[in-house]
């Protein structure tokens, strides 16, 4: 629903009219203009339209869980007679700020979609308690691997909790350093992969993949993805890397599959960091609806009281995709598990999409076939390609760059 100002404007900041995009459970801001008709002014004052759905919860939130899911059958739309709402109600208001965003968990219905924070990471500390806290908002981000890899629902789920772990973790690289996770399970979505580096001072670039993208299983008794079925049983292997000296390899066995647990355990474990890690992806017919992440690390010698607030406090927030669909910035997140723990030494970074593949890095990997491979494949077809598997870029070679790759050696 679009309140358009810039149409038939008296002066007074409203336009003539509102323009109805789409009807549905949840407001689509970006359904665009296609099938639209004007509702004129009445009483020469904008209003709201209310839809009051009769199964509002669980078509946003699924029931409270972190992600909508079993998405094809969730797929209902709302034909012209808005058989799933009970009424619409026209109210007159007094002016254009009144229509609000309080549409979340059928506490306020209202006529606009949340306006969904961009992808940010935070990073915030408090040192006399030796907790430092890093939020995620990932949206856009999974988003982008999401339609990138073409991945299904609890694919999806998968991959996204991966990358934006790769994103918290990544908040304190320095330099060239790189952080890279490979789960690799016996489940049928194979080995998913994510890592996480920095583009500049202020910018963290993060990518992810699965081996197989497209898996769906029915969700589990939580009524959330089944990531853990999709995983199985396996390893995770966490490498911290730079482009000088020896990498550091971490692995364990996988605990529980949901990757956020996983990741927790993996410090506890190899880094002797004891630590709360909370990832989610929340998923609609439209595609990705919220993403992101937060976690704690208690550092040696970290007050005995402060763990056990930040215990009671992730045992009782909301899941952390509930918050970010209701509009929660990475701040909201922070102060959701911290509570009354003063924060300090704020630090806030951009998280996007980006790739490390270029074509000098695909011939250095054609060069590894040797000089024999190479002229064996210009014997077989006119030419070769190579796709990145974390961006879907593909470069092609012609039988002539082959044998000029063959005359290096």
């Amino acid at each position: 629903m679009d309140l358009d100002r810039w149409n038939a404007d008296r002066g007074d900041g409203v336009g003539n009219c509102i323009r109805i995009m789409r009807v549905c459970a949840r407001i689509d801001h970006d359904a665009g203009i296609r099938g639209s008709r004007n509702l004129q002014r009445v009483d020469d004052r904008p209003f709201r339209i209310i839809l009051l759905a009769t199964n509002l919860q669980t078509e946003f939130l699924g029931g409270g869980s972190d992600c909508i899911v079993e998405l094809r059958e969730r797929l209902r739309a709302i034909n012209l007679g808005l058989t799933f709402a009970e009424k619409i109600e026209v109210w007159p208001v007094k002016h254009q700020n009144a229509h609000r965003s309080a549409f979340f968990e059928g506490k306020a219905p209202a006529s606009e979609p949340v306006a969904l924070m961009p992808d940010t990471l935070l990073a915030a500390s408090n040192l006399d308690s030796g907790i430092a806290l890093v939020a995620a908002i990932t949206t856009d981000l999974v988003a982008e691997l999401r339609d990138r890899h073409d991945l299904w629902p609890t694919a999806t789920a998968a991959v996204g909790r991966l990358t934006t772990g790769a994103a918290l973790f990544g908040v304190g690289l320095k330099g060239n350093e790189r952080v890279s996770l490979q789960i690799s399970g016996n489940g049928p979505l194979g080995t998913i992969a994510a890592d996480a580096w920095l583009l500049d001072e202020r910018t963290v670039g993060a990518r992810g993949y699965a081996h197989n993208p497209r898996v769906e299983l029915p969700v589990d008794s939580r009524g959330k993805f089944n990531v853990a079925g999709a995983i199985g049983t396996g390893s995770l292997q966490v490498t911290r890397s730079s482009e000088v000296g020896q990498p550091y390899v971490g692995v364990v066995p996988i605990q529980t599959g949901e990757i956020g647990e996983d990741l927790a355990v993996y410090l506890a474990q190899s880094e002797q960091i004891p630590s709360i890690v909370a990832l989610g992806v929340l998923a609609a017919p439209s595609g990705v609806v919220a993403a992101g992440g937060v976690m704690a690390r208690a550092f040696p010698g970290a007050d005995e009281r402060a763990i056990a607030m930040l215990e009671t406090r992730a045992a009782s927030m909301p899941p952390v995709t509930q918050l970010i669909a209701a509009g929660a910035d990475a701040q909201t997140l922070l102060r959701e598990l911290a509570g009354e723990l003063e924060l300090r030494s704020h630090h806030t970074m951009d998280v996007r999409f980006a790739c490390r593949c270029d074509r000098a890095k695909v011939e250095a990997v054609l060069l590894g076939l040797g000089s024999d491979d190479l002229l064996q494949l210009t014997r077989e077809r006119d030419g070769t390609d190579a796709t990145c598997e974390y961006c879907k870029t593909r470069y092609d070679f012609s039988a002539q760059q082959l044998r000029e790759l063959a005359e290096r050696f």
